[in-house]
């Protein structure tokens, strides 16, 4: 008998070991809540877009040119920013678009380059070129499983596996087939996160009243963060300049 409690009471040590800390995160509904919008802005100096050779599989990858996406720069606003409440406990539940987020392989690039998900979640990589690509990530800092998949023609979807993006983070993927072929898939652990369009510009929707610190991270600039207050039926406005 004694066995059998000090069984129950490891597995339940164990249990508790492996759950996640973004498990703290409680989603419902916001009373009373605002929003936060502004935009991005790159403060250096001027960049062309970089071009890439797209020296294989040329009849689908060479149609169009192809160009970095590793800063993409609008009338100064800086596209492929992740911006996020840092350390957010409570608010909105995850929209359906982050428990089912696809990355599609078109023309051979990621779309979109960066790509938002709910972390512990699944995601669906989707192969629309009809030639092999290669499904390789490299999950840094997370803790996450490094996945490392051949995706023929034939397979037109890739369930990745939860294990992939368990922990939140942003993990980096690359085609080992084409080597010009970067993106990244953020696993989020709560629903506060945008990428910034083409001007630089961001939303974050159903936000609770309070005080805040908004994180933006860059592939090229880095992170950085700004205080914002949100005030009840309000849009809290928000502009940063990354250099």
């Amino acid at each position: 008998m004694r066995s059998r409690f000090l069984g129950v009471g490891l597995g339940l040590i164990l249990s508790l070991a492996v759950t996640p800390s973004f498990a703290a995160y409680k989603g419902g509904a916001v009373s009373g809540g605002g929003s936060i919008s502004g935009k991005i802005l790159y403060g250096g100096a001027p960049v062309s877009p970089k071009k890439l050779s797209a020296n294989k599989d040329k009849a689908v990858c060479a149609k169009s040119p192809i160009f970095s996406e590793a800063l993409v720069i609008k009338g100064g606003g800086l596209q492929w920013a992740v911006v996020s409440i840092k350390g957010i406990k409570s608010g909105k539940e995850f929209p359906k678009s982050m428990a089912n987020a696809e990355v599609d392989q078109a023309g051979c690039v990621y779309l979109p380059h960066v790509a938002v998900m709910q972390a512990g979640s699944q995601i669906v990589i989707k192969n629309s070129d009809g030639i092999l690509h290669n499904v390789h990530t490299y999950p840094g800092k997370t803790g996450n499983k490094t996945a490392n998949l051949a995706q023929p023609k034939f397979k037109k979807k890739l369930k990745m596996k939860k294990t992939y993006f368990s922990k939140p983070g942003i993990v980096s993927v690359k085609c080992d087939v084409h080597d010009w072929m970067s993106g990244f898939i953020v696993a989020a652990d709560h629903p506060y996160y945008a990428v910034t369009g083409p001007d630089g510009s961001f939303k974050l929707d159903g936000v609770p009243a309070g005080s805040y610190t908004v994180e933006v991270w860059h592939e090229t600039l880095g992170t950085q963060t700004m205080k914002v207050t949100v005030k009840g039926g309000a849009d809290a406005k928000a502009e940063l300049t990354l250099k």
